[in-house]
């Protein structure tokens, strides 16, 4: 392995995916087609449910040293304020966030209860946890998209960008950067990110093909680390191919989806609440069907999309006119 570190902090606006080769754009071409006209596929119960390779984690060392490249002078002269760190999903920059903040010695502050999401009452949060230097590892947790469900965040995000509780980092999931940017009126500044992965980063963390194949495979899952060891796993176990999007999923199949993605996943509960015009009984069929197509899964009673599934989710969402993140 390279001794060479190849991650890199960049500013949001400089983000570009890697340039995709014909036979990648090709590809991306069919799996849109195949996601306006998917093919009904009976699902086979006696399939075993974990089928697809393990998802497998990455080293975090060098990105931290990434970030702290980036933020050093920041981080030396203690400037009240906040850095917000776009993550794509499945990216790993929540984990990569929460390692550079362990060896800081930075607080993770803990999101507030659900009650709380609807009023303004940010000093009820933060005083109980009140520390100089935090970090927050997951904006989608502080709002909701409901009535009201905007309250909270709305009024806490002026107070991180005065500086008004201190020094801290906010990692924001690109879905949820996506919807706050039409929802709120003012515009985040320092949003940063971390620079699309090419052929050399995918070799870091441990994917071992030839340059060709790299290249594609970057394009693929647009330069997302943790999406690309997705792939790549897949790619090299013939059994198995990626999900699709069944052939009767319409605009509930799609609401459920999109709201998944802009919370980074829910609970049962509140994905209900933030879906209202869809009844209980209509929301549990969904949510079957779409497990069984391997796309969604329940962990710690957290319903998300699935590493395997995203392609086809995003790609659906896209071709039905839904606003996707930039990345």
């Amino acid at each position: 392995m390279t001794t060479e570190n190849y991650w890199r902090v960049i500013r949001l606006a400089e983000f570009e995916r890697p340039d995709a080769p014909a036979s990648t754009r090709l590809q991306q071409f069919l799996q849109h087609i195949r996601s306006l006209f998917p093919k009904s596929e009976e699902v086979d119960e006696d399939e075993p449910k974990d089928d697809f390779p393990g998802y497998r984690e990455f080293d975090v060392a060098p990105a931290v040293v990434a970030l702290d490249e980036a933020w050093q002078e920041w981080l030396d002269d203690s400037e009240p304020g906040v850095k917000f760190l776009i993550s794509p999903p499945f990216s790993g920059t929540a984990n990569i966030a929460r390692a550079w903040a362990k060896q800081h010695d930075w607080q993770q502050l803990q999101a507030p209860q659900t009650e709380l999401l609807s009023g303004v009452q940010v000093d009820d949060w933060w005083q109980p946890q009140a520390s100089e230097h935090w970090l927050i590892d997951s904006l989608s947790d502080y709002w909701q998209r409901h009535t009201n469900g905007l309250s909270f965040v709305r009024t806490l995000l002026p107070k991180l960008i005065r500086g008004e509780l201190g020094q801290g980092v906010v990692v924001c999931d690109s879905w949820s950067f996506a919807f706050l940017q039409r929802a709120w009126p003012a515009s985040l500044p320092n949003v940063y990110c971390f620079a699309a992965a090419e052929e050399k980063l995918l070799k870091q963390v441990g994917i071992h093909t030839t340059p060709k194949k790299l290249k594609a495979l970057a394009a693929r899952s647009f330069g997302n680390v943790g999406l690309a060891l997705a792939l790549w796993a897949v790619e090299r176990n013939a059994e198995h191919s990626l999900p699709s999007i069944p052939s009767d999923c319409g605009d509930e199949t799609a609401f459920v989806l999109y709201a998944l993605l802009l919370h980074n996943g829910l609970p049962g509960q509140q994905l209900q609440r933030v879906l209202p015009t869809l009844a209980a009984d209509q929301l549990d069929v969904q949510l079957l069907q779409l497990q069984q197509a391997r796309l969604i899964e329940c962990k710690s009673e957290h319903w998300r999309i699935t590493v395997y599934g995203y392609l086809a989710v995003r790609d659906f969402l896209k071709s039905r006119g839904y606003f996707v993140d930039a990345f």
